[in-house]
């Protein structure tokens, strides 16, 4: 039986003004929990939270009182007095610790009251120069890249042999992945300078696991993405273009300037594969929370799946469409250049 609902409930659907000032409470602890190295410990083996409060010096009492929360929020499992990360939860840890830092770095900048006030956006990857945070945000956009690479494989339009561009493509944990279902492809993964040194780590294992060959297939070019005028040769040479999660970090002007830029040097019938956050009007989920992100950083980004393949199809791309996946927060949105006549 579910518990009854009273005046003071935190279900969202009865008082969404409660639940929302009060939710950064939970956010808080996980954290603390986070930070703490506690939910990893949970993650590698069970634990009381008197064995775990041990582990870390910390009390057991709130200790206790926290991990009690967490686990009545679905965050954490509870196994008699142990208490345990769930697979959902250990999935996301990277995801879960990159938000916990780029939120304490925007409070302490004000950049959310910045924004709003002068209009002028703050983007922590550019100002944030500790080596830790690079490699946790690299490990937070390789998270979900297993199975994001699986579905553009079945669903883009991809095929094996093509050379393929990624632009904003990180430490290229897209790319590996994708490399595995497409051993005869080569691939070329642009982005900020300072990511190249997590490109290079990646493609050193790489190299020792599987050898030097199959490392090659994957390079790296050191350039601004929204650029586009510096991406010219490289797109022309590409029969495939990913951009993930790219577009929502740029603004509007140079992402359909960047559009417009491929859909002329591109080869004909070459592949454009658009994943992204997409908005869902008058729905709340991940992209509707990250519309938080989009005016810290100025972006303002507010494109939806929908507006997207309207837009390709009016600035004359073919084959274009759009499918959602069950278990990934974004869109897909897929096109061609034409064909030569």
């Amino acid at each position: 039986m579910s518990p009854p609902h009273t005046a003071m409930s935190l279900d969202p659907r009865l008082n969404p003004a409660l639940f929302w000032s009060m939710a950064y409470k939970l956010s808080d602890a996980v954290t603390l929990l986070l930070e703490g190295q506690a939910l990893a410990r949970l993650a590698e083996s069970p634990a009381s939270a008197a064995t775990l409060a041990e582990a870390l010096g910390w009390q057991t009492d709130p200790l206790t009182r926290l991990l009690d929360l967490l686990t009545s929020a679905g965050v954490l499992l509870r196994q008699g007095d142990r208490y345990a990360v769930p697979p959902a939860t250990a999935a996301v840890l990277p995801v879960m610790a990159m938000e916990a830092q780029v939120r304490r770095w925007h409070a302490a900048n004000g950049s959310l009251r910045r924004m709003v006030e002068t209009g002028q956006g703050a983007d922590p990857l550019g100002r944030i120069e500790e080596p830790a945070f690079h490699s946790g945000y690299q490990q937070a956009m390789a998270a979900s890249t297993r199975a994001l690479a699986l579905h553009l494989f079945r669903h883009a339009g991809l095929t094996d042999g093509m050379r393929v561009l990624d632009l904003g493509g990180a430490d290229g944990a897209l790319a590996e992945q994708l490399a595995r279902l497409m051993p005869n492809a080569r691939f070329c993964v642009v982005d900020r300078p300072p990511v190249e040194p997590h490109f290079m780590a990646r493609m050193a294992a790489r190299a020792e696991s599987l050898g030097p060959a199959e490392a090659a297939r994957c390079r790296f070019v050191a350039e601004d993405v929204t650029r586009a005028d510096r991406l010219l040769t490289e797109a022309a040479e590409s029969q495939a273009v990913i951009l993930s999660n790219l577009l929502h970090m740029i603004p509007q002007p140079a992402a359909q300037g960047l559009l417009a830029a491929l859909h002329q040097v591109l080869p004909p019938g070459a592949r454009l594969i658009v994943y992204d956050q997409f908005v869902l009007p008058d729905h709340l989920d991940v992209a509707g929370l990250m519309t938080v992100d989009w005016v810290n950083l100025g972006t303002l980004f507010d494109g939806s799946d929908a507006a997207l393949s309207a837009h390709l199809i009016h600035t004359g791309w073919h084959e274009v469409s759009a499918r959602r996946f069950p278990l990934l927060p974004g869109a897909l949105v897929c096109a061609a250049t034409p064909n030569a006549s």
